[in-house]
């Protein structure tokens, strides 16, 4: 009988403990200054700090939650305009709130970024991303628990600025030259023939040196062949750019020491329109037809639409079959 009762009793003390163990205090959110969050690793694989992203990095992830406890790790970030925010859940009953605390603003919240004021809770193992396209300092904070203190900020450093860009040919023995690419405004308009492939260049400057992760067209139709970072110049070659369109090409992770970002640059392609009208109409053809046998010069070579280094009666009748077209 005291065998039975002693087995009794160890089973008991078993129970117990199991139960404490699940009801620590971690899994009610009160915290421990020695509990250990959950690591969150990049698409690289390396463990994601506290500061701006790498040249090859463009999401920042965030702990929701972790052990239970009502903070978000790291609770700030900095990222850069075009960077995005990827929280995962380590606990449940959590919101991720656009707002200074305790008010939702409704500019972004899990899970789906819509019905922002109601503050949905999500659980363990949940992922909410977002990617922030303007920069600025943003505020959130969890619904059910921003007066325990579950807030953070993400700070949105704004990309690199350029200062100038163009659109650049060699124009035979005559020498080189460029097309202004307004970075504001009415885009500026390339009139030139491709040649062949469709071959143009572009030519972004900035204030001071940069590196540069990537460059790619995100907008119309061609592809960059190659580019090349001079200090603070960025050579971007593009190949199969067809005619009749507007097309964007963003320099992606740009960073001149202190910022960091995604830059677009866009141009008009339009052959023919030697007065950048966007429109090729008898004008052109007449200002063509006025420069033929002049030496191409800074005044004139936007007539050698073949950028043959002398203009003829080839870049008249260049100009002529293009006669009606413009600029979408």
């Amino acid at each position: 009988m005291k065998r039975s009762n002693a087995v009794t009793r160890r089973i008991c003390w078993l129970v117990v403990m199991a139960g404490v163990a699940i009801f620590s205090p971690s899994e009610f959110g009160t915290g421990s200054a020695a509990a250990t969050a959950i690591t969150i690793v990049d698409q690289n694989g390396r463990v994601v700090p506290n500061a701006l992203p790498s040249a090859t990095s463009q999401i920042v992830d965030v702990t929701v939650g972790p052990n239970g406890m009502f903070q978000f790790s790291p609770g700030t970030v900095n990222i850069s305009v075009g960077d995005t925010v990827r929280w995962t859940w380590g606990s449940s009953n959590h919101s991720v709130t656009s707002g200074t605390p305790c008010t939702a603003d409704g500019r972004f919240c899990s899970p789906n970024d819509t019905n922002c004021g109601a503050g949905q809770l999500s659980n363990m193992g949940a992922v909410y991303q977002h990617t922030f396209a303007q920069a600025g300092t943003y505020s959130y904070h969890c619904a059910l628990h921003c007066e325990y203190g579950m807030i953070g900020t993400i700070n949105v450093e704004p990309a690199p600025m350029a200062q100038s860009a163009f659109s650049r040919k060699v124009h035979g023995e005559a020498g080189t030259f460029d097309v202004p690419l307004p970075l504001t405004g009415n885009v500026g308009i390339e009139c030139r023939s491709g040649g062949a492939t469709n071959d143009y260049q572009m030519i972004i400057n900035f204030v001071t040196s940069v590196t540069v992760g990537d460059a790619a067209v995100t907008s119309g139709t061609g592809s960059v062949s190659s580019f090349s970072v001079s200090g603070s110049q960025v050579t971007v070659n593009l190949t199969g750019v067809t005619n009749v369109q507007r097309i964007t090409v963003t320099l992606f992770n740009v960073n001149d020491g202190t910022h960091m970002g995604n830059v677009p640059v866009s141009m008009g392609v339009l052959v023919g329109d030697v007065n950048g009208s966007t429109g090729v109409n008898s004008t052109d053809v007449a200002l063509t037809k006025s420069q033929v046998g002049m030496a191409v010069n800074s005044s004139n070579f936007r007539e050698d639409v073949n950028t043959s280094g002398t203009i003829s009666s080839t870049d008249v009748a260049i100009v002529k079959s293009d006669v009606g077209t413009s600029l979408p």
